[in-house]
């Protein structure tokens, strides 16, 4: 059965979510962590994208993106492409780096996609990973938690919809709910 036509418009967010092939790592140190985001960011100047929110783990990664004039699709493509040679080229490797078609979730409202902040932002504490989610390498929580810029990530709409909270309070409030 063919795959259906994934939905796309000018301004439309998703979560995505893609896996190393065979569920094996596609970051083997921080250096591929710091090439996959430096590899964000020429893509970004190409086809113009906002990223909300994002996190690297060991053999996946997780991106909120809105979209301003090209589908993800396009996006995906040249930034995996472009990652993949890399990774393959430095470890030796042959054949894919990623498994299958990455995986989205159109957002269509201010209560999914605080949610979906949320689980990019926990995914790290959630895998028992502690120290490594306050590393800007592993997730944009960094950047959010310490009220940092980076101009990889757009934080203001996440800032915007939780302006009754701070930042660290949100957080907090998510860790518990999440715990439930």
């Amino acid at each position: 059965m063919p795959r259906g036509k994934r939905i796309w418009y000018p301004g439309a967010m998703y979560h995505i979510t893609a896996r190393g092939n065979r569920k094996e790592n596609i970051f083997l140190s921080d250096y591929d962590r710091m090439k996959y985001l430096a590899t964000i960011q020429k893509v970004k100047t190409k086809f113009r994208f906002n990223l909300h929110a994002y996190c690297l783990m060991s053999n996946h990664i997780h991106l909120l993106i809105e979209t301003t004039q090209f589908p993800p699709g396009k996006i995906l493509h040249l930034l995996h492409l472009n990652y993949s040679k890399y990774f393959n080229k430095k470890y030796d490797h042959v054949g894919h780096l990623f498994q299958g078609r990455y995986w989205d979730k159109l957002i269509m409202n201010r209560y999914y996609f605080t949610k979906a902040c949320s689980y990019i932002h926990l995914n790290p504490s959630t895998a028992n990973l502690l120290d490594e989610e306050n590393s800007p390498l592993w997730s944009s929580h960094y950047y959010y938690a310490n009220n940092e810029s980076d101009p990889l990530i757009t934080k203001e709409l996440l800032l915007a919809y939780i302006d009754a909270l701070s930042y660290d309070e949100w957080y907090k409030l998510q860790q518990f709910e999440n715990k439930k």
